[in-house]
């Protein structure tokens, strides 16, 4: 399964027939046969880092299946291990001490019986080994400071634990676990969270005598020691040994005996996707399918389910999260709440809602909500949610299957930037929120997106889309820049803001942007400035909020659509926005992380602004309009023969100081305009929830709509014929 990457995406349907949606070209599944059914799953979480499994075992197995039924999962997640085993493994890897029979082995036939998929948990060197243990094997086991002492971490709040070295013969523990699973008991697929190499100290480099053998040898030279000041080659050179040789290497070493063993979709956990530096972020291409578990937002949900279905893997998410309340009181802030009792409210069906209308499995988070319970889980608000949910993914799943999202912008997510710029002005939320403002303004203004990760970035990927926003993507090789300024030479439209290509893939400043040549722009200074009431002195004059942060740079050979005007000062600090025609295409390059300001206020002058850009590039191949409302957020899906636009209204009743329990009001009269392809007319429309019809006479190729309400998610299906 070692796919080119054009192959790839042509068996995701991602390489459509031209640059708009074209109705005829059907779209190939991401996986097929075997692995279907893993791509809109319903799968209860058997969570074992707190009871029933931690510290003290009380699972049942017949309980949970029963629950599971109960909420209409179609699959269940066992945990083969986590702080301790819960099978009787011969692996070397510590058993739970009140384990009598083999719990696993009960479930699996269990859930056979009950006609529900069976998933594996393993951790991959997820920390486990108890710091206060005797066990003589841990200290060898366990990552080293350049001192010596051994590292540890907590987790849950139960304890605190020695972190794992991949490089160490913990390493052969794992695998011979991970071979105990697969062989052993029949498994539908195998989920791995890690590779881990370290949790609270991921960052620090290891010494322990393991990793500065191999380190030698491979380099002849030590482990860099971060007491001191470590270069940035340094720093290049053991993050990506670390990251490829030796974490990614290990997560391809049992991928591939799985498959030679018993060949089954093979799963990870990959929540810190966008996390500085984390080992296992490129191990994207090894397996199947990842997971993103949870976002603060329903609509950074939304980005980052797109974000993973971008690269055409299999992407899962929580339904729930982890419903942690904010702790502010406590000192230790490791130690979560009830993980053992039902709080959740309605933000569990939109939190549902975004995730099938994104079209990804469904894991709800989890089984021990309702374990404990006196009754069953429909006897509480949260089961009730919870099979809402599940249910309505049932009753649609070969419609949900059939549709995939039609993007006519790419966003460029810099992981790069993430890893490796280190600007004075840069924070890391500052570039997560740019991110999200590009994809949250083109929701806005009626433009379906899709981010993708840089360093996934290759031509035919670029040729996907109509239109590249790159919101303050510092960080760009000299292949990315290259790939940017064919994809505009040869007709491609470029929307570039702030930093983006001011230094490599490395974060090393370059003398003037990779991208230079294109932009129409050269920076005065890499380092931009912030300055309270800067605004935006339109062409004609009028005058709208500018980011406080800017990069001052002269225009080349560009049109100035606006300078920035600093008015406290009474100055004009110069271009602010330039267009330019490069080859067939068009950039406009933006000095500042507008978006960045939109997503923190959205702010509707803004909103429009923005609209106006890229309206010009995207109008005449859009798939729908929508009259904007505060808080709904559309998202189009589409199949040869359907047309489906979700509609998502985040209308809730949240405080910002809670982080759960969320009510919703409902949005009236929501008017969409949805474009009917050319040579097709409307057969059927109606509304997937309500199962109202809906009028289909069409008027110049357009289906006009006002959905008459929304309570945190209705769609718009339209049948073609």
């Amino acid at each position: 399964m070692n796919l080119s990457r054009r192959e790839l995406l042509e068996s995701a349907g991602f390489l459509l027939a031209g640059s708009a949606w074209n109705a005829s070209a059907e779209p190939q599944t991401a996986s097929r046969g075997a692995y279907e059914w893993i791509r809109n799953t319903r799968t209860l979480i058997a969570e074992a880092y707190n009871p029933p499994f931690y510290p003290s075992l009380d699972y049942d197995p017949e309980k949970a299946v029963k629950i599971a039924r109960e909420l209409n999962a179609d699959s269940m997640r066992y945990p083969a291990a986590s702080y301790y085993a819960y099978f009787p493994t011969r692996s070397g890897y510590p058993v739970h001490p009140e384990l009598k029979s083999d719990l696993m082995r009960q479930t699996v036939d269990l859930c056979r019986q009950a006609g529900l998929k069976n998933v594996a948990y393993v951790p991959l060197n997820h920390p486990f080994m108890h710091a206060a243990s005797k066990d003589p094997r841990y200290t060898g086991w366990s990552k080293k400071f350049a001192d010596g002492r051994t590292m540890t971490t907590e987790h849950y709040g139960f304890a605190e634990y020695f972190e794992g070295c991949l490089n160490s013969p913990v390493r052969d523990v794992i695998k011979a676990l991970v071979h105990e699973v697969l062989v052993d008991y029949p498994f539908d697929v195998m989920y791995f969270d890690g590779p881990y190499q370290g949790m609270q100290n991921a960052r620090n480099y290891c010494h322990c005598t393991y990793c500065e053998a191999v380190y030698q040898k491979k380099f002849g030279k030590p482990v860099p020691d971060q007491d001191q000041k470590v270069s940035r080659e340094d720093e290049v050179q053991y993050t990506t040994w670390m990251a490829n040789d030796v974490v990614i290497a290990f997560l391809r070493e049992i991928r591939e005996t799985i498959r030679q063993t018993r060949d089954v979709p093979v799963l990870f956990n990959d929540t810190s996707l966008l996390s500085r530096r984390e080992w296992r972020n490129r191990a994207i291409p090894v397996v199947d399918g990842f997971m993103f578990e949870a976002a603060e937002t329903p609509e950074d949900k939304l980005f980052n389910m797109q974000l993973g279905q971008s690269t055409g893997k299999v992407t899962w998410t929580y339904v729930g999260t982890h419903t942690q309340y904010n702790r502010e009181h406590l000192k230790d802030d490791r130690v979560r709440g009830w993980f053992s009792y039902p709080v959740e409210s309605q933000e569990l069906l939109l939190d549902g809602a975004t995730a099938v209308a994104a079209g990804v499995g469904l894991v709800y988070w989890g089984l021990p909500r309702f374990f404990y319970q006196p009754q069953g889980p429909l006897s509480y608000e949260s089961g009730q949610y919870v099979k809402e949910v599940f249910d309505f993914q049932q009753k649609h799943d070969a419609l949900l299957r059939s549709v995939r999202s039609r993007p006519q912008a790419g966003i460029v997510v810099g992981a790069q930037t993430i890893d490796w710029y280190t600007g004075k002005h840069f924070v890391g939320k500052g570039y997560e929120n740019g991110a999200h403002g590009a994809y949250q303004v083109l929701k806005a203004n009626g433009f379906e997106s899709e981010p993708f990760l840089d360093w996934q970035m290759s031509p035919e990927l670029l040729s996907r889309y109509q239109m590249i926003y790159a919101p303050n993507a510092a960080c760009l090789s000299d292949v990315q820049c290259s790939m940017l300024a064919d994809y505009v030479r040869n007709g491609g439209k470029l929307l570039a803001t702030h930093l983006t290509s001011v230094a490599d893939e490395h974060g090393r400043v370059r003398k003037n942007f990779g991208l230079a040549d294109i932009l129409g722009a050269e920076f005065l200074d890499a380092e931009p400035v912030e300055i309270p009431d800067l605004y935006l002195k339109l062409a004609g004059g009028e005058e709208i909020p500018q980011d406080p942060q800017v990069l001052r740079f002269r225009a080349r050979d560009a049109e100035v659509l606006a300078e920035t005007l600093d008015r406290g000062h009474r100055a004009n600090l110069g271009p602010a926005i330039v267009r330019k025609t490069a080859g067939k295409g068009s950039v406009i390059y933006i000095g500042s992380s507008l978006e960045a300001v939109y997503e923190e206020t959205r702010m509707k002058r803004l909103r429009t602004y923005l609209g106006s850009l890229v309206t010009p590039w995207l109008a005449p191949g859009r798939s729908y309009e929508i009259e904007y409302q505060p808080g709904v957020t559309p998202h189009f899906m589409a199949s040869r023969d359907v047309v489906l636009l979700h509609l998502l209204a985040d209308t809730g009743n949240k405080n910002k100081h809670l982080r759960s329990r969320e009510e919703f009001l409902p949005v009236s009269d929501v008017k969409v305009r949805i474009r009917v392809p050319q040579g097709r007319s409307v057969r059927a429309a109606s509304l997937l929830r309500s199962g109202q019809s809906l009028p289909t006479a069409a008027g110049q190729g357009w289906l006009d709509v006002t959905v008459p309400r929304v309570l945190i998610h209705e769609a718009v299906r339209v049948d073609l014929a």
